[in-house]
């Protein structure tokens, strides 16, 4: 059985992880199959650490943007990392191919939730895995706290699945 992959939007056009806008940036694009989100990328040279290797912050930012991005569009709330935990099993080598995916591993309550994120090499080997403790906040708390300007909190709802759905059914109807 073949896996349909749907891409999703981006809101935020200058996130170090996901701003296609941002050249230094890892300009990661998201995709679901309604059970898992994916993200690939090839890394690029300026994030290496020591020699031809990803630096192991990069990696875990690679793990905690796909488990934002997982929580974000799943659960339609927005997120805040309370906790990871990463388990590195293997180098990885910049300008190698990678992949990411993401789901939800636990959802504790409707203010907490973990989250899983593992990071496959070109060779279809599990390089690194995350997990993570999140904190949940509907759109309303989200606006009190003033992390994010309303506008732009208003545009990132955008990247909830609800809405990500209604903008699939709207542009298929429009083809």
């Amino acid at each position: 059985m073949s896996e349909q992959w749907r891409a999703l939007k981006n809101i935020d056009e200058h996130c170090f992880g996901c701003g296609q806008n941002n050249p230094n940036g890892l300009q990661m694009k998201f995709f679901t199959n309604e059970e898992k989100l994916r993200s690939d990328i090839v890394i690029p040279q300026h994030l290496r650490g020591w020699s031809n290797l990803v630096h192991g912050g990069v990696i875990t930012t690679m793990l905690d943007e796909m488990m934002g991005w997982t929580g974000i569009y799943f659960l339609n709330r927005f997120l805040l990392t309370k906790d990871i935990k990463v388990n590195f099993r293997l180098p990885v080598f910049i300008n190698e191919s990678v992949t990411i995916h993401g789901w939800v591993a636990e959802q504790k309550s409707d203010r907490r939730v973990t989250l899983a994120a593992e990071l496959v090499n070109s060779k279809g080997q599990v390089a690194a895995k995350a997990e993570g403790d999140f904190a949940l906040f509907e759109p309303e708390k989200f606006a009190r706290m003033e992390l994010v300007p309303a506008d732009h909190l208003q545009r990132m709802e955008g990247m909830f699945s609800s809405a990500q759905t209604e903008q699939q059914a709207c542009c298929s109807e429009d083809s």
